[in-house]
């Protein structure tokens, strides 16, 4: 039997400017991401976007809103687990994946976090350099933050710091170097792949959390972990990155060692991306992270298809 994705839309852009990214959810659609799921042999549910009144608001306090948004994707994430899918959650802003490790964290025992991404999102407000929220969504899911949005399922952290890998990270404020220091999460840096390669790096990282009992993976891609001289569809573009066929290596050795419990696909920007190029990467980087499934593992993973019993290779 065929894996099942449970497709989400979070057209929302409130997590920080600039925005754009809140079209990207309608552009992978357009691109016809149901039938590249389809035919590498997966089952897809479309559940939709989340209520669009929610995410189109723009605020000086955008708190509120950031909360109501992630309890939406929240809703929607725990609704495809609890079904027996893998929820992908297409972006829209990185702040989504409050909402999205906070289904995870909640129905799947043993979970850990890769992080794929240019930034690594661990800002707190007293670190930030803007006060954008999408650069403070990991520290969130690791218990630093906004209280309203740390404790967004009831307990914190939402996954343990320790459980937490970065990779691809090439763009990191201060104030986020002493707190993923003191937080004691694992970052491989882009210098980090360039000396040992993508797939021996990924490799790295899940014998890393294999040895902290992590049972199952909520892979977050942020489509600016790319280069953007090649791949320019992002809102927050920084210097150098990885190309796209080793982005794509990267997700499928994620999910050839590992269950994926849930993937976010994050901060595609299409008014940047004027000839697709980054949508085509967005696209290579959800089959390689979820096809792997239909050859290795056929059930979807929840918390009653985990085996307790065991964690991942090491």
């Amino acid at each position: 039997m065929a894996a099942t994705i449970g497709l989400i839309g979070v057209p929302s852009a409130l997590g920080g400017v600039p925005r754009g990214s809140e079209h990207g959810p309608s552009a992978l659609r357009s691109a016809g991401i149901v039938d590249r799921l389809q035919g590498a042999g997966l089952e897809v549910v479309d559940f939709g976007d989340i209520p669009a009144s929610l995410s189109r608001r723009w605020e000086p306090d955008r708190l509120p809103s950031i909360e109501a948004v992630a309890r939406w994707v929240a809703k929607y994430a725990w609704r495809a687990i609890e079904e027996g899918m893998v929820p992908l959650v297409m972006g829209g802003d990185h702040s989504l994946a409050i909402g999205s490790i906070a289904a995870s964290a909640q129905s799947v025992f043993g979970l850990g976090v890769i992080w794929l991404d240019a930034h690594p999102d661990f800002n707190t407000p007293e670190t930030s350099p803007t006060g954008n929220l999408h650069g403070m969504a990991l520290a969130i899911a690791a218990g630093w933050g906004p209280a309203p949005l740390v404790r967004l399922n009831g307990t914190a952290p939402m996954v343990h710091p320790e459980r937490i890998v970065i990779i691809g990270a090439r763009s990191v404020d201060a104030g986020e170097t002493s707190n993923l220091r003191r937080a004691g999460v694992r970052v491989y840096d882009s210098e980090y792949i360039e000396r040992f390669g993508v797939q021996s790096t990924v490799e790295e990282a899940v014998a890393y959390l294999a040895k902290r009992n992590v049972r199952a993976l909520h892979l977050s891609v942020d489509i600016d972990v790319l280069d953007p001289s090649n791949w320019p569809g992002v809102s927050t573009p920084a210097q150098g990155g990885m190309t796209a066929q080793d982005l794509s290596v990267a997700a499928r050795t994620i999910a050839e060692l590992a269950p994926i419990a849930a993937m976010d696909l994050v901060e595609l920007t299409p008014g940047e991306d004027a000839a697709g190029a980054t949508v085509t990467a967005a696209l290579d980087v959800a089959e390689s992270a979820l096809a792997p499934r239909v050859r290795a593992r056929a059930g979807a993973v929840d918390r009653g298809d985990v085996d307790s019993s065991r964690t991942l290779p090491g």
